[in-house]
């Protein structure tokens, strides 16, 4: 079909497309070495901001190689279009489509690596729901793992497209909690309230007690059964991990101990403590 020149010298095009491709994977190989000791190897490196280098680095590796072969198969590359505009007007459409969601994603996901929303080990939470801590960042799409360790898979149109709550660089944390008690129980209720701020700030040494976040415990409505009451604290703490979730449990617990010295009895069906729902 006349595609291929018989004075192209095709063993030599081969050689030179494999050896400069192992160039390229030496160099990402000596590009990490750098970064490892550029951002130390010890336990408080931030991993994270060095994936996120690594990834641009290798992102213009691939460009410039990309460039280069492009270069060598400069005679090929011309009869390859002009054979892909053979195909007609519906082999062009669908191309134009498929180059078109290609690029889309590949610019979603230079942003995300250049906005500094997000790191590897992150843990985050999208505003459609989905959350977990970020496995990989990949040009394409981006891995996230579940609280149940599933991975989900997210092109990354999507995730920019949307807003991202990092939990992670999140420096403070909120425990807030609604009561029920009885209507017999209104004459206990000042003391109990004062319990459960007691008992907070003697279970949870990281209570943020200068003002600057509320720390209240109210009694806040008149139910058809039963009283309201909103316990709302906030900790020096990360919305995520197992810190956030010891916390958690510590005033659940100082709640409960300050119901029994008051002799107040709580009802059922109490409005679960707001919570992140990552792992």
């Amino acid at each position: 079909f006349g595609v291929f020149d018989s004075n192209i010298n095709l063993a030599g095009v081969f050689s030179s497309l494999v050896y400069s491709g192992w160039i390229v994977n030496r160099t990402k190989s000596f590009k990490r070495y750098l970064l490892e000791h550029a951002f130390g190897v010890n336990e408080e490196a931030d991993w994270g901001k060095m994936e996120l280098v690594d990834n641009l680095g290798n992102g213009l590796l691939y460009a410039t190689w990309g460039v280069y072969i492009l270069n060598t198969l400069e005679i090929q590359t011309g009869i390859a279009v002009k054979s892909l505009f053979s195909l007609g007007a519906t082999g062009t459409l669908v191309f134009s489509l498929a180059s078109k969601d290609i690029a889309s994603q590949i610019m979603s996901g230079l942003t995300l690596h250049l906005s500094d929303k997000i790191y590897q080990g992150d843990s985050i939470e999208l505003e459609d729901g989905t959350s977990g801590i970020v496995e990989d960042l990949g040009w394409m799409q981006t891995l996230i793992k579940g609280g149940n360790d599933m991975v989900t898979a997210l092109p990354n149109t999507a995730i920019t497209n949307q807003r991202i709550y990092n939990l992670s660089r999140t420096p403070r944390s909120q425990v807030k909690q609604e009561l029920r008690v009885s209507y017999t129980e209104a004459a206990n209720i000042p003391n109990f309230l004062a319990a459960i701020k007691e008992e907070i700030k003697k279970s949870c040494p990281k209570l943020v007690t200068d003002g600057s976040s509320p720390f209240r415990a109210h009694w806040t409505d008149y139910g058809e059964k039963y009283l309201m009451i909103v316990v709302n604290a906030h900790f020096y703490i990360k919305p995520t991990g197992n810190e956030y979730w010891d916390n958690r449990q510590q005033v659940l617990e100082a709640i409960l101990r300050a119901a029994t010295k008051t002799e107040v009895h709580l009802e059922k069906a109490c409005k679960p403590a707001t919570a992140p729902r990552t792992n």
